[in-house]
């Protein structure tokens, strides 16, 4: 072999190398972005933790790679699950114990994950749903109408029905699920030692209630602390306000005396000997003073045809006893 030859040849190896390692690239690349919807679940894709888009034909899909979106996968197939026993009341206050089985699946993935996201906890919140409705429609059926067993007009089965009716719409509301269809499995009476039973019921519902209860004492604690904060707030803007008002008010007061003592002084200060009268006596008092000081110098009396005393501080006529009724 030449010399000429010997460079293409090295260059071989370099090349598949590039080549491979551009293959482990891209299919590692396509492994992060690609994935596969099944017939049997729903895909929710959360770009950031936020839900993005659902994805329910089954096929090949794209997302962006870990961690800018991730897939949550939610299965649509039908699921079958049952209530805990518990004793309910009929109408007729009979103690039966009547089990309940239930199937759902998964109608709105959104609104599933949004406020179930796992199935365990389905379970939880569907048995309370079932568990309610079961109360509340045995509550308006005597015990007798589950003994009954024509076909033609079966309580049980329109039992069954109020139940489903009633639960269906809060799943699909809140949980995001179908109901399919509600039955009740067998009817049982309950036995003399259920007695432990209910003392432990009894007694994890009074815990339940002491803790609502002290829920309840706090956040009405809060909200006076809260209602007293804010009440205090508005008197002192009001008081600030008052006497911003009563201060405007003052001055504008003091302007207008200023303004009427500066038109008469002689008749402002008449004004004002009046008034310390008005305060002074009153058709009650008996008061003995020097009638030649001022302002009681006012309350002479004057003999017919005879002339007052002029003050040199007042007014040139003396005034009569009407002068004081009329003065405001």
């Amino acid at each position: 072999m030449s010399d000429t030859d010997s460079p293409p040849v090295r260059r071989q190896p370099i090349m598949l190398r590039l080549v491979l390692l551009a293959a482990v690239g891209l299919s590692v690349l396509a492994s992060a972005c690609a994935f596969i919807v099944s017939e049997t679940e729903h895909v929710l894709i959360l770009r950031f933790g936020r839900p993005d888009r659902i994805i329910s034909t089954p096929g090949l899909c794209l997302r962006l790679p870990v961690p800018i979106e991730r897939v949550v996968r939610v299965d649509r197939r039908l699921q079958h699950a049952s209530i805990r026993l518990s004793e309910t009341l009929t109408r007729d206050q009979r103690n039966v114990i009547v089990p309940v089985f239930f199937t759902w699946r998964v109608a709105d993935p959104l609104r599933f994950h949004t406020a179930v996201r796992e199935f365990n906890n389905a379970q939880t919140k569907l048995d309370a749903l079932i568990t309610s409705a079961r109360n509340s429609v045995l509550g308006q059926h005597d015990f007798t109408d589950l003994l009954m067993t024509e076909e033609s007009d079966s309580s049980l089965a329109k039992m069954e029905r109020e139940m489903l009716a009633l639960a269906s719409g809060d799943a699909a509301q809140q949980l995001g699920i179908e109901l399919i269809s509600a039955g009740i499995t067998q009817i049982q009476l309950p036995e003399a030692n259920t007695e432990s039973v209910f003392r432990r019921m009894r007694a994890e519902r009074k815990r339940e209630a002491t803790q609502y209860r002290a829920e309840g004492r706090a956040k009405t604690a809060e909200m006076k602390a809260e209602t007293d904060k804010e009440a205090t707030r508005m008197i002192a803007d009001a008081k600030r306000q008052a006497e911003e008002m009563r201060g405007k008010a003052e001055a504008e007061a003091s302007s207008i005396y200023a303004a009427a003592h500066g038109q008469d002084p002689q008749f402002y200060k008449f004004l004002r000997e009046l008034q310390s009268l008005r305060t002074v006596v009153d058709k009650n008092t008996t008061v003995i003073l020097d009638t030649s000081v001022a302002p009681f110098h006012w309350l002479k009396a004057k003999e017919p045809g005879a002339v007052a005393d002029k003050p040199t501080s007042s007014p040139p006529a003396a005034p009569s006893a009407s002068i004081l009724d009329q003065t405001p």
